[in-house]
């Protein structure tokens, strides 16, 4: 969904989705299609700078880095960005100042806001960096590869001896 800067009420305009294109990059990584829901407010916030406040709903289908296991991890949470398109002028005016764009702030090449894309990029955002089933998650057993959530497998009591073991009579 493209927004011209110039093409937003001044009142603002009301946003909702219910997809979003190329999201599919990461195969560990799979958004319910129909669970997708996005509502939100865009405001223009001068000439060139727009805001976008709202919500983001999404059921992520993760794989577990413990286990390989497929969970499902709902997310809800409140959207807000910030579009700048910057002009010729702008740059300069802000090397003589010497100011830092805001680290929220979306930096736009032309004055047209890629909603579809920036909705795309707080999703990838949401993937957590370990991707767990639950805090308590066993894994998977080192000898026989069973889900040790699931399977209660023997292979801890008998392959418990290290292969180390035999050093501790070397230092008696």
């Amino acid at each position: 969904m493209l927004v011209r800067l110039s093409e937003i009420p001044p009142g603002g305009s009301h946003i909702e989705m219910r997809s979003v294109k190329g999201f599919d990059g990461m195969s560990e990584v799979v958004a319910m299609p129909e669970s997708l829901h996005v509502t939100g407010m865009l405001k223009r916030k001068g000439e060139n700078k727009a805001e976008l406040q709202g919500r983001l709903a999404v059921i992520l289908q993760l794989d577990c880095d413990r286990c390989l296991a497929l969970y499902e991890l709902k997310v809800d949470t409140a959207l807000q960005l910030l579009f700048e398109y910057e002009t010729d002028a702008s740059w300069r005016l802000r090397d003589l100042e010497g100011k830092i764009t805001a680290v929220d702030t979306i930096i736009l090449d032309e004055p047209v806001i890629d909603l579809n894309e920036a909705v795309r990029q707080q999703l990838f955002l949401m993937v957590p960096m370990k991707k767990l089933c639950s805090e308590e998650c066993k894994g998977i057993c080192a000898w026989c590869g069973g889900n040790r959530n699931q399977v209660l497998c023997k292979c801890d009591r008998e392959h418990s001896k290290s292969p180390f073991a035999i050093l501790t009579h070397i230092k008696k």
